[in-house]
């Protein structure tokens, strides 16, 4: 006869022993199961805790933040200078001299007066920068704007806006 010897080491161990084995192997693995699905479970619970804790943080800075933006643009360095003084002065500091096509005041309401800003040939960095400056410098808003893509080079934006305080 051929002598066969076990691939596993439990194979020659009695038959009740290897059956006592592999009913600690399941419920180890069983329990393994349940520990996973808990600690998973667990993790998902605090994440969500943390999901909220960050949206209540976040919705306790925005005002904060809103009213930060606000006073800075109250303290601006031109605030104190008339609606087109403010916007020449800008022009000049981005010498923006070479794109604009027209600058004069008008009237938006009874009571508010504003000025007229034509450019063009603006790239997106001149155009963010002048509306930075407006808005953190002067203290200008804009109530109406036009922004288009330049017919000579599609690359380039003419803008028109109307500034006011």
């Amino acid at each position: 006869m051929i002598s066969r010897t076990s691939k596993f080491f439990w194979g020659t161990w009695p038959l009740e022993s290897q059956t006592q084995f592999f009913k600690f192997v399941l419920l180890g693995l069983l329990a393994l199961a349940f520990s996973v699905a808990v600690g998973l479970k667990l993790f998902a619970g605090s994440m969500d805790q943390r999901i909220v804790h960050s949206k209540e943080q976040y919705g306790r800075v925005v005002p904060i933040v809103q009213d930060i933006k606000a006073l800075r643009a109250q303290q601006g360095n031109l605030v104190h200078l008339p609606a087109e003084e403010a916007v020449w002065s800008i022009i000049d500091d981005l010498l923006m001299e070479e794109n604009l096509t027209s600058i004069h005041s008008t009237r938006i309401n009874e009571d508010l007066e504003g000025v007229q800003v034509t450019f063009i040939g603006l790239s997106l960095t001149k155009l963010t920068n002048f509306l930075n400056a407006m808005r953190d410098q002067a203290s200008l808003q804009t109530p109406n704007c036009a922004i288009t893509r330049n017919a000579d080079d599609p690359r380039l934006a003419d803008a028109h806006f109307v500034l006011a305080r």
